[in-house]
């Protein structure tokens, strides 16, 4: 049993690539730790929600929200799952710390940033509904994944009925899914994200070494604080890439939020209870939320995404159903921070020039 446990820790710590995505997965996991339970038919149920959220919001967006796969996970099962999604982040961010090949620290930056992207998702899963609940998007558009422990327990904390929630939950995760699942948007993201990382300069006087040699007990220290990463880095262009980096997020949520704003509260009769409900949940941190803050330096603000839905709003009412669209469709339409809350300066330099 013994020789068995150290053949899977050799063989989790050899994982190749940039990021040990084996590692990952398994920390991931047992953060994670009680994956609670998941109904039996649940998959189909969320499925057909999906198709109801879907029929409802079709003639609204210019996006095609035919939805992908559907799947109801326990929390082990959607951290597992949604690890990989979040590689757009963790693979430029360790190629960033390798770039000395060299460097004896090579492997060790693929195992601490396998750590960290596991131990951020695992800690995530504790509360996070769906994979539009996860702070920062993680870019896989295959399947809709909704983490029933975590909804159920959502739902009886602040006595809502469950149909109605859970259609409200269903259309989020829905249309945040296909907004991200655009190329033009997805692409955008990425692009910001990487010129993050790449303008990103590691401080030589921030690694676990000493006298020239590897240092363990600096090294053990840096692996337990999430805010390792972001402290071993500087750069003139730090703030400026993190707001372009916060503008998208209020602009993808934003959308998101303006859309919803569609359901009828005929349908839905506690929609506002709904609303008030995740925005008093949204207004105390998760562990992971501060855990993904800590690790790349960004800060939540939510404040910033219903900036994101208002500017949607007025775009909309002042040209049109169809001019929401040009924030994806046209040359540079993504508005910046001072344009989120300033639509006619947006307006006139992508949609009306």
């Amino acid at each position: 049993m013994t020789d068995n446990i150290f053949d899977r820790l050799a063989e989790l710590l050899s994982s190749p690539g940039t990021v040990n995505w084996g590692l990952a997965r398994e920390l991931g996991t047992s953060v994670a730790g009680d994956p609670g339970t998941v109904p039996a038919d649940a998959t189909d149920y969320w499925a057909g929600l999906v198709d109801t959220a879907q029929h409802i919001l079709a003639n609204s967006t210019a996006i095609d929200l035919a939805a992908p796969g559907v799947v109801a996970l326990d929390r082990r099962d959607w951290t597992t799952e949604t690890i990989p999604g979040f590689s757009y982040l963790a693979e430029p961010l360790a190629s960033t710390l390798s770039t000395d090949e060299s460097s004896p620290l090579g492997p060790i930056f693929s195992i601490m940033v396998g750590l960290q992207i596991g131990s951020m998702v695992g800690s995530l899963s504790h509360r996070a509904l769906a994979n539009f609940d996860a702070a920062l998007p993680p870019l896989d558009a295959g399947h809709l994944r909704f983490v029933a422990p975590n909804i159920t327990e959502f739902t009886d904390t602040h006595e809502l009925d469950t149909r109605q929630a859970h259609l409200w939950i269903a259309a989020q995760e829905l249309v945040q899914n296909r907004f991200l699942a655009m190329p033009a948007v997805a692409d955008h993201y990425r692009s910001l994200v990487a010129t993050y990382v790449e303008d990103l300069e590691l401080d030589p006087e921030s690694l676990p070494m000493g006298g020239g040699d590897l240092d363990p007990e600096r090294l053990g220290q840096m692996m337990q604080d999430p805010a390792f990463l972001t402290g071993m880095f500087t750069g003139p262009n730090q703030e400026a890439n993190l707001a372009r980096i916060q503008a998208f997020l209020a602009v993808a949520e934003g959308y998101v939020g303006h859309l919803l704003n569609k359901l009828d509260a005929n349908l839905i009769p506690q929609l506002g209870r709904i609303r008030e409900a995740v925005d008093r949940r949204r207004a105390t941190p998760s562990q992971g939320e501060v855990f993904l803050q800590k690790l790349l330096g960004i800060e939540l603000r939510r404040p910033e995404y219903r900036t994101g839905t208002a500017f949607f709003e007025e775009v909309e009412r002042r040209w049109g159903a169809d001019a929401p669209a040009a924030v994806w469709t046209g040359v540079d339409g993504f508005p910046d921070t001072d344009e989120l809350s300033d639509p006619l300066s947006w307006a006139a330099r992508a949609l009306l020039s």
